[in-house]
């Protein structure tokens, strides 16, 4: 089986326990849904899971966001941001795909969305969708917004030393947090969990680089 259709099956995987893909990677305490009390609407916004491969291996795309940045400063994150008015949650992510590291829509072929996830911390509602690119895309970052493009295979990513807990201040409070290293970077939140869910999907479809993925979160 190709590695497209690989991807393509993982995302669209039925019965598939996306609560408890995400969980593994999700603080303890963590709210999934909006709260009915918080005024308002959240913030709309989409991000984009770029994978492929390169040497025999499955990557993914990850960028670093800027120190100065408004919302999640300095973290490790999908490329993606807020939807702008009129605009759909796909043309979203593949908009700020192109805006931050420069690759164009028309290079990426779409798998399809996986389920919405809600950040509190910023009152985002953060809808993504799973991409695949043929050849190892060349990146242009943008340094407004862009510190670093970090390719990640994806499989470096079941190594039980990878998988780390540590303090995070989340909404004013220090949080023991579980997450990626990756590179030396502590990759938390949203990133993470949804990354586990792709690497949880790839899995159940047949995905041969995750004989051993898994394993417990070290604190």
């Amino acid at each position: 089986m190709d590695t497209y259709r690989i991807i393509r099956n993982a995302v669209h995987l039925k019965n598939f326990d996306t609560p408890g893909a995400r969980l593994t990677m999700s603080p303890v305490g963590r709210i999934p849904e909006r709260p009915a009390g918080l005024a308002g609407r959240a913030r709309a916004g989409s991000v984009l899971i770029a994978l492929y491969a390169a040497g025999g291996a499955l990557h993914v795309i990850l960028i670093k966001r800027r120190a100065d940045l408004r919302h999640h400063p300095g973290q490790i994150s999908f490329p993606g941001g807020r939807r702008e008015p009129g605009e759909t949650a796909l043309a979203c992510a593949l908009r700020e795909t192109r805006e931050e590291i420069g690759i164009a829509p028309g290079r990426l072929t779409v798998a399809g969305p996986l389920e919405p996830a809600y950040i509190i911390a910023s009152d985002f509602c953060i809808h993504p969708f799973v991409a695949w690119h043929a050849g190892i895309p060349a990146c242009t970052p943008d340094p407004r917004e862009v510190d670093g493009v970090y390719m990640v295979p994806l499989s470096s990513l079941c190594a039980p030393d990878v998988r780390v807990s540590r303090a995070v201040s989340v909404l004013g409070a220090q949080r023991s947090v579980p997450g990626f290293l990756v590179r030396g970077q502590h990759v938390w939140g949203a990133t993470a969990l949804l990354l586990n869910e792709l690497l949880e999907r790839l899995k159940a479809a047949g995905w041969r680089g995750s004989q051993d993925c898994g394993g417990p979160v070290q604190s």
